[in-house]
């Protein structure tokens, strides 16, 4: 044998050790990552009220504002809004998919957002604790916010990235972060900052968790009237049927019902329509429209706009009908006083017509 393979020989041995020395020191923090991953689990589990406490809870509903969710042990979500009996949107979810049915028109999300709600299903489906997500996650250390320090944990499903933060003190969990990038809008973040839990037949619940997204403004979401173990029909997560009432039309006449009404400032008057685009597009209506608004015996002339109007819409006196800025619908808004009768006879699916001033 050369010198040259004998040296060679020697690098390959000394490289082996190497990988051997590399290995065996990389061992134990793995099983130091998952004794500590087993153990901010069982801790995280057992604060919020313990395993078998957990487990007899089979689906239980919540309401954030004007939205019930609704959740199923095996990772289902139902979400409904609307005031009763009007739903106007239901947004289901399971594992395999997400879909939204918003005044009858269905439709799906992007995949970022498809997974985070599928992953917010897994989440609340365990009371929002990590049990659903005991299989997938990894410990990253130790993270602190002001006063108060969290063990990071992390789990990735396909193009998205989680981060749970959960409180060392309570072992509670306080801040989820939801990751990825789109490629149409770049960078996508979601966080949400829960706060303070409350206690539910021995469970321990968040009361309210903070929602913000990059780029756009936080939202404050309430939990109440938390309600465990529902009779539920055994398609009821199936089913997204909305009830919005009807509507019908013919060219310049539109007929249909109220979804939801409410009172500002200053007696002004919002009235929320079960008319979509399509409704509008059907009826022949076409922005800037003079149209006479029917509720009951009553008449309003009405400022029709397809879009968002000027500010210099919204005067003393004015009644405009513009399309809802966060749904699928159109709202009449009636800036003018003396309307208080008109305020008191509103209810929900009342039939409205509007049609083009002669």
């Amino acid at each position: 044998m050369n010198r040259e393979d004998k040296m060679n020989r020697k690098r390959i041995g000394a490289s082996l050790i190497g990988a051997a020395l590399v290995l065996s020191c990389a061992l134990p923090d793995y099983s130091q990552q998952q004794s500590a991953v087993k153990e901010i689990l069982e801790k995280n589990i057992q604060a919020a009220g313990g395993a078998d406490k957990i487990s007899k809870i089979k689906n239980f509903s919540f309401k954030d504002n004007g939205t019930t969710y609704y959740l199923s042990a095996g990772e289902q979500m139902k979400m409904t809004s609307g005031k009763d009996p009007v739903i106007t949107e239901v947004i289901l979810v399971d594992q395999a998919s997400a879909k939204r049915n918003c005044f009858n028109k269905l439709s799906d999300f992007g995949p970022l957002l498809e997974l985070t709600f599928q992953n917010r299903a897994r989440l609340y489906s365990g009371l929002f604790t990590l049990l659903n997500f005991k299989d997938d996650l990894k410990f990253q250390g130790k993270r602190r916010f002001g006063p108060k320090e969290h063990d990071l944990l992390t789990t990735k499903a396909k193009d998205l990235e989680i981060e749970f933060y959960v409180d060392t003190e309570d072992s509670l969990l306080k801040r989820v972060v939801f990751r990825g990038h789109n490629p149409d809008f770049g960078k996508y973040e979601i966080n949400h900052d829960i706060g303070p839990y409350q206690e539910v037949e021995g469970l321990k619940i968040p009361s309210s968790w903070f929602g913000s997204q990059v780029g756009t403004r936080g939202n404050t979401h309430q939990v109440s009237d938390v309600k465990l173990n529902l009779t539920l029909e055994k398609d009821f997560f199936l089913k997204y049927d909305v009830n919005v009432g009807k509507t019908d039309f013919s060219e310049g006449v539109l007929k249909g019902n109220i979804v939801d009404f409410e009172m500002g400032r200053g007696n002004r008057i919002m009235i929320s329509t079960n008319w979509t685009d399509d409704c509008i597009r059907r009826a022949g209506f076409k922005s800037e429209d003079k149209l006479i608004l029917m509720i009951g015996e009553m008449q309003l002339e009405v400022d029709f706009y397809a879009s968002q109007p000027p500010r210099s819409a919204y005067g003393q006196g004015a009644i405009l009908m513009l399309p809802n800025r966060g749904d699928e619908n159109f709202v009449v808004y009636i800036l003018a006083s003396g309307y208080q009768d008109l305020a008191e006879s509103l209810e929900p699916l009342l039939q409205i017509q509007i049609k083009k001033k002669d």
